[in-house]
């Protein structure tokens, strides 16, 4: 989301001084609620008590495997076929692991009973460079393929069959926030430039 986001926020306007910070969902809750983040973006669902939530944008997952695997002749991947691969998943306490999990549920059983979970990832480029390196497959958002780090024909991805596993990405703030426009301003830019922008280039792949 970053490198489509913050050019755009910087063009929209330019006065706008950023600070980001990158953590897990839960470190970023409690840091919103005292203060210490203007607002979040996350994956739904998160509620809390005075806390404003708005939808952004739905974003499909995709499986990211090296070029030379047997899927990557295949138009779509079935979520149930991926318990008969190696799958790279982010490590216990990341929300995205869960979100994988729950959209294709076959795997949790198979990460226990059969083994099939090879290693885990303290991030999402670290599973891309797993997957380079062929320690197996991974699922990553589609706005998180980063197949452009890579030679060409070196990996690439293949989405879901229908329906495609997804998650809805939405902002977070605090109902006291006194500079909405701020906030108004971020979903402006995301809901007509980024969003739209990760779904053309999920489309095209």
């Amino acid at each position: 989301l970053f490198p489509s986001l913050l050019p755009a926020l910087k063009t929209a306007e330019p006065r706008l001084k950023l600070y980001i910070e990158e953590s897990f969902t839960g470190t970023l809750r409690q840091m919103l609620k005292k203060g210490q983040l203007d607002a979040i973006i996350v994956a739904l669902p998160f509620t809390e008590p005075d806390i404003e939530v708005r939808e952004l944008y739905t974003e499909s997952f995709e499986v990211l495997l090296p070029a030379s695997h047997p899927w990557s002749s295949e138009p779509s991947i079935p979520p149930k076929h991926l318990h008969t691969e190696n799958v790279l998943l982010l490590g216990e306490g990341h929300c995205f692991r869960e979100q994988v999990i729950d959209a294709c549920p076959a795997l949790s059983q198979s990460i226990y009973d059969r083994g099939n979970l090879v290693a885990e990832g303290s991030s999402l480029e670290t599973l891309r460079h797993m997957v380079a390196s062929g320690l197996g497959v991974t699922v990553l958002p589609a706005s998180a393929a980063g197949l452009e780090n890579y030679a060409p024909g070196f990996l690439t991805t293949k989405p879901f069959t229908k329906p495609e596993p997804s998650r809805m990405v939405a902002v977070a703030w605090r109902k006291q926030f006194p500079r909405m426009e701020a906030i108004e301003l971020l979903v402006d830019v995301i809901r007509k430039q980024v969003g739209p922008e990760l779904n053309a280039r999920h489309q095209a792949a």
